[in-house]
């Protein structure tokens, strides 16, 4: 019977106050990618995974600003990493759907020929596909920059609770990724979510998927509202989406137990959109058959 992995890596030096510490993530991104990969060569992990002529591109997810944003020294971090295969800096773009979410979530961006490249798909002419694709249920214009500019895809979603679709984890990042999500919010997003995730875009192209969980968020999502964050100082590392999102409902389950706040179940929102998924053969959502490895 099929089983999956899951990588945490947790340091709580990561946060130096309210400060990420670049060098402390750098070490884990590479500790975390050794591991899922059973190599102790940090190099050898990543190129089990790309190629020197990829261009890859890395998509963030910055909806609810600075707060709760996929943290650049997470993103920055992995492209360090992607340098080790040989990729040059020019051939890495940091994505999202709009310049404006990329820059309240602290990013810089760069259109430019040098350097890491970093924009919203709304930055190009020709930002989305002008014919729709279909998955499943779901009709909508792709990303070019995930369609045409990338042959290969680091997803790095965070970790939070979502008010409709339950959580916001791997498969819901590519929500970012279309140009109509809006129309797909009922019924908690199950199956759109799913069906999405079924789009040879997405299952061909995403190589690997780093969840920064270093600041969750366990109720009140998508908008940031600290008052429901933890200090988790984690990344979450897998090539399943399906079982990353289980790990992390489960992660942001406890969270809610703790401070006496209702199951999503309860809450009227479960996630049933990663059962769907596992059902449609995108991976594991068993937690028995995660084999969960911390390190």
């Amino acid at each position: 019977m099929r089983r999956s992995t899951v990588v945490i890596v947790q340091d709580i030096s990561v946060f130096r106050g309210e400060t990420i510490q670049q060098t402390v993530v750098a070490r884990m991104i590479q500790s975390g990618i050794s591991k899922l990969m059973g190599t102790t060569d940090a190099s050898s992990a990543w190129n089990q995974l790309f190629r020197a002529d990829d261009t890859v591109g890395l998509k963030v997810n910055c909806l609810a600003g600075r707060g709760l944003s996929t943290h650049p020294e997470v993103a920055y971090g992995i492209v360090e990493g992607l340098k080790l295969v040989g990729i040059p800096e020019e051939h890495i773009i940091i994505w999202d759907k709009t310049n404006r979410d990329l820059k309240r979530g602290g990013y810089q961006v760069n259109t430019g020929k040098r350097g890491v490249k970093c924009f919203g798909t709304d930055a190009l002419r020709n930002g989305y596909e002008t014919t729709p694709s279909i998955a499943g249920q779901v009709g909508s214009l792709f990303s070019t920059i995930l369609s045409q500019y990338c042959s290969a895809t680091v997803n790095i979603p965070l970790l939070k609770d979502h008010d409709l679709s339950g959580v916001s984890i791997s498969l819901k990042n590519f929500y970012g990724a279309i140009h109509n999500p809006n129309k797909y919010h009922q019924n908690n997003c199950n199956p759109y979510i799913a069906d999405l995730n079924t789009h040879p875009y997405i299952q061909k192209k995403v190589k690997l998927i780093i969840c920064d969980a270093l600041l969750p968020q366990y109720h009140g999502g998508p908008s940031f509202k600290p008052q429901w964050t933890w200090k988790f100082g984690a990344l979450l590392f897998s090539l399943d989406p399906v079982a990353l999102d289980a790990v992390g409902a489960d992660l942001i389950e406890q969270q809610r137990r703790q401070h006496g706040i209702p199951t999503l179940r309860e809450a009227g929102r479960h996630p049933q959109y990663i059962h769907t998924a596992a059902e449609y053969g995108l991976g594991v959502d068993d937690l028995s058959r995660i084999d969960i490895m911390y390190c």
